[in-house]
């Protein structure tokens, strides 16, 4: 009965099979892509806006309008209690005449608008980050492999490379993009050898290239 390729092989696997050190292997410059399993939030990585603080000046903005709308609101309200005989400005108010009530309370209406749509962007926003889920593998950065390569672990990197899109399948980010990741889960402090994986026809590629 034919022997079935598994479609991948972990790098102790690989060493194995060409009976060197995970170490050497790495080291080679026959060695195939290097992937790992990653479960969390990926990103491209130019797409600044979905990624961990990329909505930190819109935060600003919409907290800057509504500290400004507070204090408009309650002015406006003084004021026209005042208007009315209701109540008595302190000595750092001043009357406001119709035309400056009318500034303020358009200012005030715009700022409500604007807070609306603000606040309708940061929640559009959150819901867009929990699309960009991955469940799989990720290709290892030159730089992941060499420190593994060296150390035998590597702090777990923030970054990687977009693996190829199986056939059938499409994906909103390209092959090759850098990604950014965030909220891995379980979380993970380092990436060690035991953690990286070569697709088998990467495998028999490096292996036909080196006859």
């Amino acid at each position: 009965m034919p022997t079935i390729d598994p479609l991948t092989l972990t790098l102790a696997e690989l060493a194995a099979r060409w009976k060197r050190s995970p170490q050497d292997v790495l080291a080679s410059p026959l060695a195939p892509p290097m992937y790992f399993y990653f479960d969390g939030l990926v990103f491209d990585f130019n797409d600044k806006w979905h990624r961990a603080n990329g909505d930190a000046s819109v935060v600003r903005t919409l907290e800057q309008h509504k500290t400004r709308l507070g204090t408009l609101e309650i002015d406006l309200q003084r004021q026209a209690m005042h208007k009315r005989g209701l109540l008595k400005l302190t000595q750092w108010e001043e009357a406001l005449s119709d035309a400056e009530l009318q500034s303020q309370q358009a200012e005030a209406d715009r700022l409500t608008e604007d807070i609306a749509h603000l606040t309708a962007q940061l929640k559009q926003r959150a819901e867009q980050r929990q699309r960009r889920v991955r469940n799989g593998l990720l290709r290892a950065a030159p730089r992941t492999l060499n420190e593994i390569a060296q150390h035998g672990q590597t702090r777990f990197p923030p970054f990687a490379y977009m693996p190829p899109t199986p056939a059938g399948e499409t994906s909103a980010i390209a092959e090759g993009a850098v990604v950014a990741l965030e909220d891995g889960f379980p979380l993970k402090e380092a990436l060690t050898t035991a953690d990286l994986v070569v697709a088998m026809q990467d495998v028999r590629a490096a292996e036909a290239s080196a006859t």
